[in-house]
């Protein structure tokens, strides 16, 4: 497989070439090398495991900047079970950013995966091993910062989980306040009935290994109790591995944690334009419900100008859907919002505010959906916004061929309306590496950029938060793919 794999990668350039010829889109092009690897980095994956069904997965690798992975740690959660041991390898990557990485780990167990480097501190995973490990799965690595190895984590974090059980589902998003390893807090619960809001009474967080690894609990005021192992990737950002949730089993799920900027916050904490990604699980099925948007928030607890994008089980259930809606945030920095879609009923959203630029957010409603909201740094978007080539990353399900899809590459725009895809795709377990296709874009002024791209789709939809990042959903009937990008650096 692997052999196969660097094979692909070294006829890249030929292929381009081949694939690209006459088009008006930009070759894919970069400055990165082995050496764009350097010092240990922090990953989290999602994926299907051909021997236990869904799975988390989370740890740290490191490497050299010469191709080799010289030491690691990884922890699996599949099933009942909590695989871990620790890990060496190889990796390559070719000057546009992508290439792979090869993970051995002590116990038995091998994961291949094709890459696509953002920045030096941040790398785009996909699974790209068939075999003994995975059939499919996707995520980032990011850079570990090693001097906050030195102490238990401390401070004000909003946190989001997500927990998928046999045949339930549950969101939870809220404040961790960790104080000398002891945790309290407030956090919201989406699990498909009402929504509640429990109350952290005890908890403790110790502190980490050499590794950044380390392992926490926490009870809240029902005595429901979640169980995690936890990765430091620096002072504020923490990455979750469920282990338990309140002993029941057949539960997997994997968080994040940032820390929150000094509040206290209002309902004028949350202003200015905002673009937004989620997504969740259906009653139907598990991580097929997306939606990207944006929305207008004037400092006084009224939404406008709202535009969103959805699928649910395969079916379009928002195309530029305009909203309006309202909201008001306290004191901690929970935002209490409405949402007004035109020609729909009204839902609401839950929101936790990291800063007033960011937050993390869950859907009230039968489906189990959390995601991120971001601040929008441009006024007003253009063609031109998009110039350059981004990392790109999407994971999602087919309904009409029955098959997952995992992606990673990159995406060039070229300021004038062409696109160039350069994509590893993993396709129910069949990896094709590479797969140049050409295509086009139009970007609105609100930020809302459409795309078509040969033989993948006429209806990929971006929400921009900047010229450089943004959220992807293909909003195609009978798909439920969703992703990020960043632009390389």
């Amino acid at each position: 497989m692997k052999s196969k794999f660097l094979l692909f990668l070294s006829l890249a350039a030929l292929l381009l070439s081949v694939a690209c010829g006459g088009s008006s889109g930009p070759s894919p092009s970069g400055n990165f090398s082995n050496a764009t690897l350097s010092g240990p980095y922090t990953y989290q994956l999602n994926g299907i495991d051909n021997s236990y069904g869904a799975f988390r997965e989370s740890g740290v690798f490191t490497a050299d900047g010469a191709g080799h992975i010289t030491a690691g740690t990884d922890d699996l959660f599949a099933g009942t079970s909590l695989l871990s041991g620790s890990t060496t390898g190889s990796y390559s990557i070719s000057n546009d950013g992508t290439g792979s990485i090869t993970l051995n780990v002590g116990n038995g167990r091998t994961l291949d995966l094709a890459i696509t480097a953002v920045t030096s501190s941040k790398v785009y995973l996909m699974v790209a091993d068939a075999g003994t490990i995975a059939a499919v799965g996707s995520g980032v690595a990011e850079k570990q910062d090693t001097t906050a190895l030195a102490a238990t984590p401390s401070g004000t974090f909003i946190f989001q989980l997500h927990n998928l059980g046999s045949s339930d589902s549950e969101s939870d998003v809220g404040q961790m306040v960790i104080n000398s390893g002891a945790i309290t807090g407030l956090y919201d619960v989406n699990n498909t009935s009402a929504l509640v809001t429990p109350t952290i009474t005890s908890g403790a967080l110790n502190a980490p290994d050499a590794s950044g690894r380390g392992t926490g609990s926490f009870t809240d005021d029902s005595n429901f109790t979640i169980g995690f192992v936890y990765y430091v990737v620096n002072s504020s950002n923490l990455r979750f591995l469920v282990t338990n949730l309140n002993g029941q089993s057949g539960w997997i799920g994997n968080g994040r944690a940032e820390k929150q900027a000094a509040g206290p916050f209002s309902t004028a904490s949350l202003s200015g334009s905002y673009a937004f990604g989620s997504r969740g699980d259906t009653s139907v099925n598990p991580d097929s419900s997306k939606t990207v948007g944006r929305f207008t928030a004037d400092g006084n607890g009224n939404l406008s100008n709202g535009a969103m994008d959805a699928v649910v089980d395969g079916t379009q259930t928002a195309i530029n859907t305009s909203f309006t809606g309202s909201y008001a945030v306290d004191s901690l920095g929970r935002a209490d919002i409405t949402i007004a879609p035109s020609g729909g009923s009204s839902f609401h959203d839950v929101a936790w505010l990291v800063a007033p630029n960011r937050a993390f957010f869950l859907v009230d409603s039968g489906n189990v959906e959390d995601g991120t909201i971001d601040l929008q740094t441009v006024s007003s978007f253009s063609n031109i916004t998009m110039t350059g080539q981004f990392g790109l990353l999407m994971h999602g399900y087919s309904v009409t061929e029955n098959t997952t899809y995992d992606r990673v590459g990159t995406l060039q725009w070229d300021g004038a309306g062409h696109l160039v895809l350069n994509e590893a795709l993993n396709k129910g377990g069949s990896v094709t590496i590479p797969s140049f296709l050409g295509g086009s874009y139009s970007v609105s002024s609100n930020g809302r950029a459409t795309g078509s791209i040969s033989s993948l789709s006429n209806n990929l939809v971006f929400y921009l938060i900047s010229g450089s990042d943004g959220y992807v959903l293909q909003n195609d009937a009978g798909i439920e793919i969703d992703g990020i990008m960043s632009k390389q650096q």
